[in-house]
């Protein structure tokens, strides 16, 4: 067996600690906390599940701190994990094959990033790279850090089989915007250094986003589509989809065009397809709108897991056209409990009556 080793920085999270902890005590898997100035119980929580407790003194380093713990670990795979993440699949024989096969690579894991929109809990699903040989990775930047190689070798990366539930969006409205305000002194620092970084403007305009201020995440979510970031990149795809949908709620269609420019990139993403569509539509023209939300009925790729979405809006543009019967079965298809469709539905009943 190929030895792995779980390692968590936290810091009076106890509670999300304890969840935390128990799913990974699941597997065998050495587990590493690394506590960066708790006032909580949450070294006794980790004491419950592992003796490798450390203290870090906090210096506004994230990266420091995820090194730290991958120092502290008795092997040389090291599983990052943050504390308000819960494994919740995991297949450990084929992680092993993985990690053999692709020695000096990065496991890509799955994250359901969960978060709440108009009083409704949603899924946004995200890869992320996250399991590394620390002989041949390390982490960088201080805030939303990334893994480096620590040679000029390629950085190449593989699929594990591992998805986790992150709930670190949800829950207090000023709990939320106290995290979101410490992220930004932190981004905005990094900033300062890198000011040619598009990924750095996309994670403020994330942090608006979290605090409800959508006039400033626009103004940064431009910033970064303005410096060219990489449309392979993990994160571009969600940049794409926030900003684009942002200027559409703002009734500013004309400017969401460049959208179209990524379908060679993202003709396969059901949500990109979704969006395009809406764009057409708010550009009046749902002949082209359809075809993007036929298209992305049967895309194999989707961020945010919600298959109901294409359905709703075939059927509305089918009842732009009058064809109310075909309108009434691409509702129905949404079922039940998708709260658009069911609305739909009474407005075609009550045109019946």
């Amino acid at each position: 067996m190929i030895p792995i080793s779980a390692c968590i920085i936290t810091k009076n999270e106890a509670e999300n600690l304890e969840r935390c902890l128990s799913a990974l005590h699941a597997y065998p898997f050495e587990i590493v906390v690394v506590d960066t100035g708790s006032t909580d119980d949450s070294r006794e929580v980790a004491r419950r599940y592992t003796e490798k407790v450390y203290d870090f003194t906090w210096i506004n380093d994230f990266s420091a701190a995820r090194n730290f713990a991958a120092e502290r670990a008795s092997h040389n795979i090291i599983f990052p994990v943050d504390t308000d993440e819960f494994v919740t699949e995991l297949d450990w024989e084929e992680l092993q094959k993985q990690i053999d096969q692709n020695p000096k690579s990065v496991g890509s894991i799955k994250r359901m990033d969960y978060f709440e929109t108009d009083g409704e809990k949603r899924c946004q699903i995200c890869a992320i790279d996250r399991i590394y040989h620390r002989r041949y990775y390390r982490y960088d930047m201080p805030i939303h850090e990334t893994l480096i190689p620590l040679s000029n070798a390629p950085y190449r990366s593989y699929t594990a089989p591992v998805t986790l539930d992150h709930v670190g969006y949800l829950g207090d409205g000023d709990a939320l915007q106290k995290k979101a305000l410490r992220d930004m002194e932190l981004l905005l620092s990094e900033l300062e250094r890198n000011p040619e970084n598009p990924y750095l403007y996309f994670q403020v305009g994330q942090s608006y986003m979290l605090m409800r201020d959508q006039e400033n995440a626009l103004l940064y979510f431009q910033n970064a589509m303005e410096h060219n970031p990489d449309p392979h990149a993990d994160y571009t795809h969600i940049l794409l989809y926030n900003y684009g949908h942002l200027l559409l709620e703002q009734g500013r269609a004309s400017e969401a065009d460049f959208l179209l420019s990524y379908h060679e990139y993202y003709r396969n993403n059901m949500d990109y397809l979704c969006l395009t569509g809406l764009l057409y539509l708010h550009l009046n023209q749902p002949l082209k709108a359809l075809t993007e939300f036929v298209d992305a009925l049967t895309a194999p790729e989707s961020d945010l897991g919600d298959r109901r979405e294409p359905s709703y809006y075939i059927g509305y543009i089918y009842e732009l056209f009058g064809k109310t019967d075909i309108a009434r079965t691409h509702y129905q298809n949404c079922g039940a409990d998708y709260a658009p469709a069911r609305e739909a539905l009474a407005r075609l009943n009550g045109l019946q009556t």
